[in-house]
């Protein structure tokens, strides 16, 4: 994780503790389900920018490998 990474996880976990807190208040006054819905919100928030950066570089780790070679490039 770069540099980058962690700032946009930073964010993202900034705009989701809210959604979060509002998630647990809903639970504490008997809301369950709003309370769920937010909580699951929040957490998939998180989820989703912690594994992003993963998922992406592996997509590309296999695009990267069906690429053919730059022909200019002789050894010979």
């Amino acid at each position: 994780m770069n540099l980058l990474d962690t700032i946009g996880l930073f964010g993202t976990v900034a705009l989701a503790a809210p959604i979060g807190l509002l998630g647990a208040e809903f639970l504490a006054g008997g809301r369950t389900a709003l309370g769920v819905g937010f909580l699951t919100v929040a957490v998939g928030l998180v989820a989703g920018m912690y594994f992003r950066p993963s998922l992406s570089g592996t997509v590309a780790d296999k695009l990267l490998g069906r690429v053919p070679a730059d022909p200019e490039e002789d050894t010979d």
